[in-house]
């Protein structure tokens, strides 16, 4: 999910305008002596148990998806260029181009940007003028499919209990003189 996820938000970053080297870790970003930067860093891995289940049917048959645990990935996605303007127009784009999700595996991820944080040049480690960071929230799931037994391949003993918690003969129903 995280190198799906991290993609996709670079994906973006490219269709906005992003022509120059994207940067995914912080110590190259720190280094980089570009005036416009262009980085998708990664957050936090949030992990929340959930105990929700699903039943689906597929050409396999009937199946019992579980999901076992919440997953919140969370990205800073940093536009850095010459002027605020520019920013704010390659803001914008990323903003109508980011995707509402993406599959992962055949499970859905719901990407959500939740902040944005504004920089100039005093507040800003990188070499760019100004500088916007947008925390990008991905919220997945870590699965786990089981399937349901077949009806023809399961045994089914029927027998009849004898009356007042006497042990019986299963078949006439007769109790035992115990």
């Amino acid at each position: 999910m995280f190198i799906q996820c991290r993609d996709a938000l670079k994906e973006c970053l490219k269709q906005c305008g992003a022509t120059s080297n994207m940067h995914t870790s912080r110590k190259k970003l720190r280094s980089s002596n570009e005036s416009r930067v262009f980085a998708v860093l990664f957050e936090d891995d949030g992990l929340t148990k959930n105990k929700s289940s699903r039943i689906y049917t597929d050409a396999g048959g009937k199946h019992k998806r579980r999901k076992k645990f919440d997953r919140d990935l969370t990205f800073n996605v940093v536009i850095g260029e010459y002027s605020m303007e520019k920013i704010e127009e390659i803001y914008n784009k990323f903003l109508e181009n980011i995707p509402d999700g993406i599959y992962v595996n055949g499970n859905y991820v719901d990407i959500e940007p939740v902040a944005a944080d504004w920089m100039d040049d005093e507040d800003t480690i990188i070499r760019a003028k100004c500088a916007v960071q947008i925390k990008v929230v991905c919220r997945g799931g870590v699965y786990k499919d089981t399937d349901f037994a077949k009806a023809g391949n399961v045994e089914i003993a029927v027998g009849k209990e004898a009356a007042y918690g006497k042990e019986g003969d299963r078949e006439t129903g007769r109790t035992t003189g115990r």
